[in-house]
Parts: C-alpha cells; structure tokens; sequence
C-alpha cells in the first residue's frame, strides 16, 4: 500500500509539473504572438525566450499553429467553465446577468493576452481547427442567449429588441475590454464589471421610465437592402488605381492578415504585374499605411458632417452613434483591417495612426462629455468609461456584421443606439 501510495505521489506530480510547463509555454507563446503577431513569430523564438532548443519545445505542441489553436481553446474553455458554474448560484433573472458581467469580464482580464489573440489571429488558423474553435464560441454565445432569454421570459429583460441583439451588444461592450484594460486602470475588475453590467442591464431591462426610441422594423430587414447592396459593383474593378488598390488589400488583409498578404497577390487580384505595383507604392507597408489613416480620416469627417444639423446633447449621442455604425460598415473590409493590422505598421507610422485614433476617441469623449454635463447622461459612471463601452459597441459590429445579413447597417445603428442611451441616460432625460 506505501508502495502504491508513493507511485501515485510521483505521478500526480509529474502531471502536475507537466501541466505548469505547458502553461508556461502558452503564456510566453501568447506573450509573443500579441508582441510580434503570429505570423511573424517563429518557434525559435519562443523557444530562446523559455530558455529551452527549439527542438525540445516540441515535446509540449506539435506546431506553432498548434499552440494557437490550445489559446483560443482554453480562453473559451476557461470562459464556457467560470461562467456556466457562476450562474448557476442565481434562480433571477437580473443576478444572472450581474454574475454573466462580473464572470465574463474578470475571466477575460484575467488571461487577458490570451483572449485578446482569440480575437485578433482566429483567422491563422487552419480550417479544422478554425471550426472547432468557432463552435466553442457558438457554445459560449449560446449559454449568454440563453441567460437573456430566460431574463425575457421573466419579463425582466425587453422583449422589443430581439436577445439575439442584446446578446452581441453585450459581448461587443465586454470583449473590447480586452484591448484597452490596463493593470494599472484607476478602476479593479470587479469595479469596471459593476458599470458595465449598471449601464447594460439598465439599457437592456424593461425599466419603467428609462429613455426608449423608435425600433426598426426588425421584419423588412434585409431582402430590399440586400438585395441592393448586391447590384452595387465591386470596387475592386473599376475606378481609380489608387481606390482599386486600397479595395484589394484591405480584403486580402481583412481575410488573411497583412503578414500572409503578398504583393504579388495584390497585383493579381487587380489585373496587373507585381513590378507594375510599385509604380504607385514603395512597400506594401505603404497600404496599410494609407488604409489607416483613411479609415479613421473618413469615420471623423462622416461622424463631424452629421453632428452639425444635432442640436440637443443626447440627440448628438444618437446621430454619432448612428453615423458611426455606418460609416464603418459601408468601408467594412477597410476598417476591419486597419483595425486588427495597425500593429504591423512601423514605429513612426504606427505612432501617426495612434495619434488620429486618438483624436477620433477625443471626439467621442466631447460629445458624451457635454450631455452628461447637460444632464442627458447618467453621472454615476465616469466618461472615460461610458466612452471605452460604446466604442466596444461600435467597432466590434465589424466582427460579426454580414452584408447579406438580416439587419442593414441603418438598422443596427438604431438597435444599439437605443440600447446604449437608454442605458447611459440619465433618469432625468426626457424621452
């Protein structure tokens, strides 16, 4: 009995230490690939940076690929376990919803590297493992939607907007958290879980005397729109070579990402030579360059025309974020791949990028910043924070929105406006 007690102890400890170490190296794989990119880190690297050969890294994970795949597959796996056993302590709807917030934001923070990748390299995968990690996800927003539609059910949660849609407002506002959380933020986790779930239960809640707006008709939706959208030809083959360009690379970049995008597949997607290219750029760094500062150029100078006409400061709220929505979606493969790509760029290029980024967001604080010092806008939650929430909103439409999808980009700016003001609003704002 010793004997076999003492075996036991040796294996659970061998599996333990094997643990840690594959732990290990998913951390400081992750470590590299949010630093570097995937594409541009090599397992040489990440091998020297835990001290091992290259060789020997290959005892824990087959592929590079392979240790991508185990972090998107244990960022949701954590995700899928915290969550589903948290919730599961509350019989109400509204507690439900309060755990989901706090759970979901303090898993995602906690391996925040991790579920930041998630979200920005799923497309490096190879198809099988891209399907597999697809379907966790699928699994993960179905358990969100069922917490919704259970809220429903209970008359706690609206039924004028479909759960569908206050599923994906959720997850667009916490999931963005990812890419601003710092350690070092004035506010803890728990403190940032507290406005989040405050402002959203608030705005997704059958709430008698909240701030409310005239819904789309959820049912036209999209035959009329998309089949309009369907008529309009692409870009890519007609129209100035500079507009071609920009067209084709930012759909190369959007689907493959700017490493795996060759030059020579610009050239051939627009019909022309790869030598030919470089009479209109010098590198291919020159596009993402300009896709860039295009992208957030137009969304400033499309946001700053619509807001000229607004008069109240909750109106103003509204038409930005209306307009917003819009302007991102009709450039959607532009503004996605600037979005997700900026890091490739150079440092005084990325720099420049940063800075009208920047300004864009100051733009957003000034027009939340003046309807709350109106009155429009709750006080109990800081700007910086209503702000961070609603660019969340926003900016991740472009990883879900489908152009033949139910809902045109009008449509969705209307859902996620009420949905936002009515939740932001303050209790004195007038409907």
């Amino acid at each position: 009995m010793r004997l076999s007690r003492a075996l036991l102890s040796t294996s659970d400890s061998a599996v333990q230490a094997d643990a840690s170490t594959q732990e290990r190296v998913l951390d400081r794989a992750a470590e590299l690939f949010w630093k570097k990119g995937y594409a541009a880190t090599t397992t040489r690297e990440i091998a020297a940076s835990l001290g091992i050969r290259q060789a020997s890294l290959y005892h824990h994970v087959a592929s590079k690929e392979n240790l991508l795949y185990q972090l998107c597959v244990t960022s949701l796996e954590q995700l899928l376990s915290a969550v589903q056993s948290a919730v599961n302590e509350s019989n109400c709807a509204e507690g439900r919803i309060r755990i989901l917030v706090s759970t979901h934001l303090n898993t995602l923070l906690k391996y925040r590297t991790r579920h930041a990748l998630m979200l920005t390299e799923l497309r490096a995968l190879s198809g099988t493992h891209r399907r597999q990690v697809v379907g966790l996800r699928k699994r993960y927003e179905k358990l969100v939607l069922a917490i919704l539609n259970y809220g429903q059910s209970e008359g706690f949660v609206r039924e004028d907007i479909p759960a569908k849609y206050l599923c994906l407002a959720l997850l667009n506002m916490l999931n963005w958290a990812v890419l601003w959380y710092r350690g070092d933020e004035a506010l803890s986790a728990d403190q940032l879980a507290e406005i989040f779930a405050r402002t959203y239960i608030d705005g997704a809640t059958t709430s008698a005397g909240r701030l409310s707006g005239v819904l789309p008709d959820l049912e036209q939706g999209g035959s009329r729109v998309v089949a309009a959208r369907r008529r309009k030809p692409s870009r890519a083959s007609q129209g100035p070579i500079s507009t071609r360009l920009l067209d084709t690379a930012a759909a190369l970049f959007a689907k493959k990402g700017y490493a795996l995008t060759s030059t020579r597949e610009i050239a051939a997607q627009i019909g022309i030579r790869k030598a030919s290219l470089y009479y209109h750029i010098e590198t291919k760094e020159d596009l993402l360059y300009d896709l860039c500062k295009w992208t957030l150029k137009q969304i400033r100078s499309d946001v700053e025309a619509a807001l000229k006409d607004a008069s109240s400061p909750l109106e103003r709220t509204g038409i930005l974020i209306r307009t917003h929505i819009q302007s991102m979606l009709r450039d959607q493969d532009r503004h996605s791949a600037a979005l997700t790509e900026m890091f490739s760029l150079s440092t005084e290029r990325l720099d420049e990028v940063t800075a009208l980024r920047d300004a864009y967001e100051s733009l957003v604080r000034s027009v939340l910043d003046a309807a709350q010092t109106a009155g429009a806008l709750r006080e109990d939650v800081p700007v910086k924070y209503l702000c961070l929430a609603l660019l969340g909103l926003l900016n991740r439409v472009l990883v879900w929105f489908r152009p033949n999808g139910p809902l045109s980009p009008d449509q969705i700016g209307v859902l996620f406006a009420t949905i936002y003001l009515t939740g932001a609003a303050s209790p004195k704002a007038a409907p």
